[in-house]
């Protein structure tokens, strides 16, 4: 008999409430709202699919046709690659952008959500046959939250098809950072997000809008990811809720339960960058123990900045990303 069946019925409530909690959680990144002046390298795209195992997944590649490939790699599982414009509008003027519409986000519709279509070697699969589609050597890999431990994970598994990994925002690289996460976050609420977020956690509005109730529940925690509250606030109001898939979270950790890709972390060859905001909801812990498993890794922090470095301080978030890939070997 599994724990599950063990449990008493209050036993399972207790526990089910622990899982959304944390699945919640693991939907580390926010989508800011995309203004009509969005920028000229978004403006350059073309679309593209391909199909895997019957699922068609989707991507748009924005930039110069002469580019170096850059994979955009967004944030939760889950999250729509909408969250992650910004990146394309700021390097798109120089390297082509594949922005990815990872399996169960965007246009990338799944039949169901389950162990079978909703893993971490499903996800780091989808990327090969990307990079073979696009007959890519070699990708640059950027990614946020969700984004870098896919990042990370893909570069240990497939290190011929790397050329360097670079992290903004930090995704817990072990079940138990992500409590860390989750803690941290929990630590960060006031009173009225705590409110909201117990309003919304109402057996029956989840059990009549299970999406609806998860959405305002994570537009609630929106002020824990930010140092400056006032920008929290003004991305809490230009959330979507169409950018968020909340069913894929809990299929995951259902599918990989207390995941740990540190042993991955030793098999990367490629450069990386690790690039994290002093105040990253993940800690300091998660991203040093990568730093010392990872052998080319550079560590870098941003002070007064959450988990979302390009959109709090962007000035210094370019600065070292771009001395990072201006010395990346040929």
């Amino acid at each position: 008999m599994s724990e599950m069946g063990a449990m008493s019925s209050a036993g399972k409530v207790l526990f089910r409430s622990h899982i959304v909690a944390i699945a919640t959680a693991f939907l580390l990144n926010f989508s800011l709202g995309v203004s009509a002046d969005v920028g000229a390298a978004l403006q350059n795209s073309v679309d593209g699919r391909i199909t895997r195992d019957g699922i068609d997944l989707f991507y748009k590649v924005v930039g110069p046709a002469n580019g170096d490939y850059v994979l955009v790699l967004s944030g939760g599982p889950g999250e729509d690659i909408h969250s992650m414009e910004g990146i394309a509008d700021e390097l798109g003027e120089k390297y082509r952008c594949v922005m990815w519409e990872q399996r169960g986000t965007g246009r990338s519709k799944l039949p169901r959500y389950d162990s079978s279509t909703i893993n971490l070697n499903a996800y780091m699969e989808d990327i090969e046959a990307l990079r073979k589609q696009l007959h890519v050597e070699k990708f640059i890999v950027i990614g946020n939250s969700w984004g870098m431990i896919l990042g990370l994970a893909y570069a240990g598994t497939h290190p011929n098809g790397v050329r360097a990994v670079v992290t903004i925002g930090s995704g817990p690289i072990t079940f138990e950072y992500l409590g860390v996460f989750s803690d941290n976050q929990f630590a960060r609420l006031g009173a009225c997000e705590l409110e909201m977020r117990d309003f919304w956690k109402d057996p029956a509005r989840e059990t009549a809008d299970s999406d609806r109730a998860a959405f305002e529940r994570l537009r609630a925690a929106t002020v824990a990811y930010f140092f400056d509250r006032k920008k929290a606030l003004q991305m809490a109001s230009e959330l979507r809720p169409e950018d968020y898939n909340f069913r894929v979270p809990p299929a995951f950790l259902k599918a990989e339960g207390k995941y740990d890709i540190r042993p991955t972390l030793k098999t990367i060859t490629a450069p990386v960058l690790l690039l994290q905001g002093r105040q990253d909801l993940a800690g300091e812990a998660n991203i040093c123990e990568a730093h010392s498993l990872i052998k080319n890794s550079t560590l870098a922090f941003i002070d007064k900045c959450g988990h979302m470095p390009w959109l709090e301080q962007p000035e210094q978030t370019w600065k070292i990303v771009d001395e990072f890939l201006a010395h990346l070997p040929r």
